[in-house]
């Protein structure tokens, strides 16, 4: 494997990961609708037509079967995040240069945008409005740095460990 397709694996991989992320709060906010349906009593039939006496406990106990599983898938997804990040995290701290690790944290964990990763790591200098486009430029090279060395950190893993996904599966 050459280090264009390491590069490319390991970026697959984040980007696996920030996906992870969002299904979780995807289903965070299906949650919270589901729970604001289920709060809201039923509307009142206007129609005149009568209704059976069993369609709203009906309604209700599916509803809340749905929230459980969605309770229940939830959990699973948060568990698979949480390996995952842990793996990752294990692979961030062979990063020498804290620089870099603070970029892929930023970006990948905490899901910060490029001038917020950016402010992070050189808002306090003195010339920093001065000079932004040049620290823009410093986040960027450190981030291709940094996942250089993350393609290589997954390399060696998968060599030493005869692992497909590396670090600590």
């Amino acid at each position: 494997m050459n280090q264009k397709d390491a590069v490319n694996d390991i970026k697959e991989r984040l980007g696996e990961y920030t996906r992870l992320l969002r299904e979780i709060d995807n289903q965070y906010e299906r949650l919270g609708l589901m729970e604001m349906t289920m709060a809201a009593p039923p509307g009142l039939s206007m129609t005149g037509m009568p209704r059976g006496s069993g369609a709203p406990s009906d309604r209700t106990g599916l509803m809340v079967m749905r929230k459980m599983e969605l309770e229940e898938q939830i959990k699973e997804t948060i568990a698979e995040e949480q390996k995952e990040r842990a793996s990752i995290e294990a692979m961030i701290q062979r990063v020498k240069h804290p620089d870099e690790r603070a970029v892929l944290r930023l970006r990948y964990f905490d899901r910060a945008d490029w001038d917020g990763i950016c402010a992070a790591l050189y808002g306090d200098r003195q010339d920093y409005l001065d000079r932004l486009d040049s620290y823009q430029n410093r986040t960027y090279k450190a981030h291709g740095r940094a996942l250089l060395r993350l393609a290589e950190i997954l390399k060696e893993s998968r060599e030493n460990d005869g692992d497909d996904r590396g670090a600590t599966d």
